[in-house]
Formats: C-alpha cells, sequence, structure tokens
C-alpha cells in the first residue's frame, strides 16, 4: 500500500500508527533513502517542526515532492491544523508585510505517529491509515533482513533471534549490533558482541 501511495497521480496521504519499535520510522528512511530520489523528499520530525517553518520550506524548495513527517502527534495542535489547507487543497496562504499570495503546496505528506490520541481529527481525516501491530518473530526477522544489508543473512537471523530471546522486540537493538559486526564475523564473534551488549546496555530508566 506504501508503494501505491508512493506511485499514485494523487496525493495519497499516508499515515503509519503502531507502537514504539514497530520500525514505522524504518519504513519511511526506506522511502528516503532507497525508494524516492532523495531531492524529492524531505524527512523532518513533529517535535521540531511547526506551520511557519514547514510553510517557509516549502515556499522556497518548490520541488519537493514528499514530506515525511515523523512522530507527527509531536506536533502542537496549532501546527498540526497549519498542514490541512496544503494537505486539501495543495497549496496555502502567506502574508509577509501585508503581501498575500498563494504558495503552491503540490506535496504529499508521509507520517508516523505512536498512536491517534495528540492528533487533531481533521487533520487525521486527511490521511489514509495504517496500523502496524507487534511483530511476530518471523516479521521481525523479515524486517531485519531487509533492513541490514551489509552483513549475511545467517548473521543478521542470529543477530535478530538474540535480540528476540532477551525479550525485544525492538528492530534498532538488532541495528546497533549490527553496525558493531563485520561479514567475516564468525558465529562466536557474533555471541561475543550481543553477551557484551546485553551485559552493559543501558536503557536510561536506570538513572530516574
Amino acid at each position: 500500500m506504501m508503494l501505491r501511495a508512493l506511485e499514485s497521480p494523487e496525493r495519497a496521504h499516508t499515515l503509519l500508527i503502531g507502537p514504539p519499535a514497530s520500525a514505522k520510522s524504518l519504513f519511511m528512511l526506506e522511502i528516503e533513502n532507497k525508494i524516492m530520489p532523495s531531492d524529492k523528499v524531505y524527512f523532518t520530525e513533529g517535535g521540531a517542526t511547526t506551520k511557519a517553518g514547514i510553510q517557509k520550506f516549502i515556499a522556497e524548495n518548490q520541488h519537493k515532492e514528499i514530506i515525511i513527517i515523523d512522530e507527527i502527534d509531536k506536533m502542537p495542535i496549532k501546527d498540526q491544523e497549519g498542514l490541512l489547507t496544503m494537505m486539501e487543497r495543495g497549496e496555502f496562504t502567506s502574508t509577509k508585510v501585508r503581501n498575500t499570495q498563494i504558495v503552491r503546496a503540490k506535496i504529499t505528506i508521509f507520517a508516523t505517529s505512536n498512536s491517534i490520541e495528540r492528533l487533531s481529527k481533521p487533520l487525521l481525516s486527511r490521511f489514509t491509515t495504517f496500523e502496524i501491530p507487534e511483530y511476530t518473530y518471523e516479521e521481525f526477522e523479515a524486517v531485519s533482513i531487509r533492513v541490514i544489508e551489509k552483513l549475511p543473512h545467517d548473521i543478521v537471523i542470529q543477530i535478530a533471534s538474540s535480540i528476540w530471546k532477551s525479550g525485544s522486540k525492538d528492530i534498532r537493538d538488532v541495528l546497533k549490533i549490527a553496525k558493531l559486526s563485520n561479514p567475516a564475523d564468525t558465529e562466536e564473534d557474533i555471541k561475543r558482541l550481543i553477551s557484551i551488549h546485553q551485559k552493559y546496555h543501558k536503557t536510561g530508566r536506570e538513572y530516574n
């Protein structure tokens, strides 16, 4: 469905909803890094995005076709509602020193959110929404293989299996080990890395 949205001649605004660690952001990075030309895509985080900032960016970068907003639920409601007109009509009104102009905004928005509770209803109505449930192990392994390209599949599966058995369903934990691994590593090398990671890994909760 994501590919359909990307290929659609219409502007198919798409929202992925799911619990933390369900790889929503990784799906969006796939769009930015592999599917679309990078000069056509702009990636931003909801907590750092304002109505004024995104409108200014669009006005100055008319060649952009896709805007990805990660964790859009972290945008204040007033800034969320600044997206409505451009999503509905493909334009917005800009006023500078008594000079009002209509700015073209033929962009498609792809966004992620941990839930819909902090999204305005008008904004939510403009998205096609897909909910990502928690992974099964088979899905966790498949996603790991897809996003980690530098390592042989058997090493990726070993890492994914160990992380899953440790109680984590966070793809980011697999990526952390993968970044420290080399294609030439043996099974024992990987076991040692995972053991060290699990022994010294800090979640942040230890300091609260």
